[in-house]
This record gives C-alpha cells, sequence and structure tokens, in this order.
C-alpha cells in the first residue's frame, strides 16, 4: 500500500504484529477518540431505550449487559479478544466500552431501541458495467454526521495472515473491507429482534474473479439470497429482501432503504464502463457530481456525511472519498 496518513479525506493508521500489538498500537493512536466516541453512543444508546417508555441505562447497566458479549469473545474469537483488550488497555478504557462501540448495531436491535439502522447502500458491479473490465464492490456508507470525525481506514499487517484495509469507526465496527486473499466485504446493518444473536446483517462477499455471494443474518437465522442474475449488478441497502427472513425478525425500518435502492439500482443496471468517480457521482460526491445528476435526488442520504469505499479485489485496491473532503478520490493498493 501506498504509505499516506489519509486517504480521500478519511485518516490511516497501519498496524502491524500479533493481535496484542496491533491492539495496543491502535489503542494507543485512537486513544481520545475512542474515549469520546464511546461517550456519545453509550448517550444514544440510552437515549432510544428511553424512547420506548424505559428507564435510561446508565453506563455501568450498559458494561454489565455486556459481560456476556465478553464471555463469548473469549472463548470464540480469542485472536479478536487478545485485540480488543490490548486496545482497551491502551485507551484507558473498559473492554466493554469496545464492544459496545463494535457491535453497536446489534445491541441497538438486542435491547429493541427505537434508532432506525444505520443507513448504508451495498452495489457489486461485474466487468460489463466498470471501466477496467473487473468487478468491483461498492461501500456508500451514510453516517450520522457526529459519527464521521472517527471514521477511519486501517491497514493491518497480521503476523500471521493477509494483509487488509478496513473502513471502520475509530478502529472498530468494520463496515467494508479487502484482504490481501482477493477478497472484498461489507454489510448492510438490518435491525432486527428475533433473539440469540444480536441484531442483524446482510454481509456480501466478492472475490477476484467475481465470484459473490450475499448472507442475510437475523438473530437465529442464515439466509443465502439467490443470485439468479450473476452478471446483472446487485444493490442491497438496509432492509432485508428474504422472506424467510421477514416472516420472522421483526423490523425497525430504514423508510429511505426501498427508495434508495431503486434509485441506486436503476443507475447500477445503465451504467457502462464506469469509473470510480462515476460511481462517487451517484452518491452526489465528488467534483463530476452535478445538481442535476440522479444521484443528487436519492434519497435518506447527506452527502457531506456520506463516505464511499469501492474495492478492486482484482488488483488488491481501493478508491475512497469522504463527503466534504477537499482532497478528491483517494487510492491505495495492498
Amino acid at each position: 500500500m501506498t504509505i499516506a496518513d489519509v486517504v480521500g479525506g478519511v485518516p490511516v493508521v497501519s498496524v502491524m504484529g500479533t493481535p496484542r500489538t496491533i491492539g495496543e498500537t491502535m489503542g494507543m493512536r485512537l486513544k481520545p477518540r475512542l474515549q469520546v466516541l464511546t461517550q456519545y453512543l453509550t448517550e444514544q444508546l440510552a437515549a432510544g431505550l428511553a424512547g420506548k417508555g424505559r428507564a435510561r441505562m446508565g453506563r455501568a447497566e450498559l458494561r454489565a449487559a455486556l459481560a456476556p458479549s465478553v464471555e463469548a469473545t473469549t472463548r470464540l474469537e480469542p485472536a479478536v479478544w487478545m485485540e480488543l483488550e490490548s486496545m482497551a488497555r491502551a485507551a484507558e478504557l473498559p473492554p466493554e466500552d469496545l464492544l459496545l462501540v463494535h457491535g453497536y448495531g446489534d445491541l441497538v436491535g438486542f435491547f429493541r431501541s427505537i434508532l432506525p439502522p444505520s443507513r448504508s447502500t451495498f452495489i457489486s458491479l461485474n466487468a460489463v458495467h466498470t471501466d477496467h473490465g473487473l468487478p468491483r464492490l461498492i461501500l456508500a456508507w451514510h453516517l450520522d454526521p457526529a459519527l464521521l470525525p472517527y471514521v477511519t481506514l486501517v491497514r493491518r499487517i497480521p503476523a500471521h495472515g493477509p494483509a487488509s484495509l478496513t473502513l471502520t469507526l475509530a478502529g472498530l465496527h468494520p463496515i467494508a473491507g479487502l484482504s490481501e486473499a482477493g477478497l472484498a466485504v461489507a454489510a448492510n446493518e438490518l435491525r432486527v429482534d428475533d433473539g440469540q444473536r444480536h441484531g442483524g446483517a446482510c454481509v456480501h462477499l466478492l472475490d477476484a474473479a467475481g465470484e459473490r455471494t450475499s448472507l442475510e443474518l437475523s438473530g437465529r437465522l442464515a439466509m443465502r439470497l439467490p443470485d439468479p442474475w450473476p452478471q446483472s449488478p446487485r444493490v442491497h441497502c438496509n432492509l432485508a429482501l428474504s422472506e424467510e427472513i421477514l416472516k420472522v425478525a421483526g423490523q425497525v425500518c430504514d423508510e429511505s432503504s426501498k427508495s434508495r435502492l431503486e434509485q441506486i439500482a436503476a443507475l447500477a443496471v445503465e451504467a457502462r464502463a464506469c469509473g470510480p468517480a462515476e460511481i462517487a457521482a451517484w452518491f452526489s460526491l465528488g467534483p463530476s457530481s452535478r445538481p442535476h445528476q440522479a444521484g443528487s435526488q436519492v434519497e435518506g442520504i447527506r452527502p457531506d456525511s456520506t463516505v464511499v469505499m469501492i474495492c478492486d479485489p482484482a488488483q488488491k485496491a481501493i478508491h475512497l472519498l469522504r463527503g466534504g473532503s477537499s482532497q478528491g478520490m483517494g487510492y491505495a493498493t495492498l
């Protein structure tokens, strides 16, 4: 990867070594942001619960509610736990606070808060639709403006395993990424309340050869979405499409998801030899975006608090642009 402190208006943190070394490095680098971010998200979660007529939960109560997640993480994902524990120690925070950031959307669903899911738009394009004749995975993240200062691109070079680039909130809550192994991943948050597993999501995978799959996850189900037209673009937002999940998982829907999916899908289907600048313009980002373009009318988004990550798994490269940034589209390779 080209060494840079900022890519497309998004700060970069580069880490390498064992999970504990990686966690310690991130904790030290991001300590001030993590301390403010954990406080803000705690207040947001508590306010959302109070909005449903429940007694407002304090920080101590939320930490206690996260204790089972700590136990599950140590048992099921020891490497992840080692990184989180070291990160928390370096940031001078309890590990439970980092878990709150890491799985914030899941916890909002678990506590059945009134808060809607974090908005995002996923797009998969095949060779016909791209300017370089290779598959692309795109994730547009439409953030709460208050979270924009915490968006961070993490470059990991682990002691064991492939390097990666991941779009995160202060090193936590990964939303999209690219692996040195040639695999791109992104996720749309889904708000579900059918128990067991905290929260819901649709996880998308795309490899260098263009093979792709999308899995919708609720509290109890994992459903692979059918892909009858693999040569066509795929678009997904924050509403489950699987009939099985829709039947069992009560959803607090993002009201803009359906219209956003329809509008972006229409643009993707018509695209030919489409480059990163044109994709960003669908969301009114970048110098090529003009007020009369269809992207400027996409519902439910604010361009100035949208971040677009475009992954090229075959080239092991990403394009990245944060709305409102004067830097322009950034480019990085693994």
